[in-house]
């Protein structure tokens, strides 16, 4: 798969050099074909969401073991009075 990706990626920057420049001697631009970004793009943005649900979820963990602390705390409490 990786393969693909390899020969897709130069293989399309120099056909996108050449249609850009509309010439066929000029030297390929060194860039990502526009397809690649975006799609970098969308991975950095679906990261950031993970990350971000990430940290949610850690600091519901902190409040469940709270919860829990407090409800032993009370059953605790029943038990012996």
């Amino acid at each position: 798969m990786m393969e693909l990706w390899e020969n897709d990626v130069s293989g399309s920057s120099q056909t996108l050099a050449s249609a850009v420049n509309g010439e066929e001697g000029r030297q390929p631009v060194d860039r990502r074909p526009a397809g690649l970004t975006i799609t970098v793009e969308k991975i950095d943005r679906v990261l950031t969401a993970i990350q971000a649900e990430i940290e949610m979820l850690g600091r519901e963990r902190t409040n469940l073991g709270l919860v829990r602390e407090e409800l032993a705390r009370m059953e605790a409490k029943w038990r012996s009075a």
